[in-house]
């Protein structure tokens, strides 16, 4: 059991491919910079938004699962906040990373989730 943090990021859906692997390989850096690592990382694609952002109704999601490095989590939020690709973000303390992240994926393979990407 191994604890770290959950990282929701939402991005412009407005970038290409070439902007995003940019942005994420830039996130990356200042997370390793910091000493932490992305233990996974799942990418949910264009989704509607609940409500507009920035004058946007879709967003392109990104999910990150990070190890317990806080000083790598705040200089990720940090530069987040000054992106102005980035539509919203959000991280919560996980205790069981690899738990979460399997719970995830059997929600997302068998559960309403599937049903739900498999529409699209």
């Amino acid at each position: 059991m191994m604890q770290g943090y959950e990282s929701i990021v939402i991005l412009d859906p407005n970038l290409t491919e070439e902007q995003q692997t940019t942005l994420l390989d830039k996130f990356k850096g200042i997370i390793e910079g910091q000493g932490g690592k992305i233990v996974q990382h799942a990418k949910w694609g264009r989704r509607k938004l609940a409500y507009e952002v920035k004058k946007r109704s879709y967003g392109l999601y990104h999910l990150f699962y990070l190890d317990h490095t806080p000083p790598a989590v705040k200089a990720l939020e940090h530069q987040l906040r000054f992106e102005e690709s980035v539509l919203k973000w959000m991280s919560t303390k996980v205790e069981d990373v690899e738990g979460e992240h399997a719970s995830f994926e059997k929600l997302r393979t068998q559960g309403s989730a599937a049903q739900t990407l498999s529409e699209r």
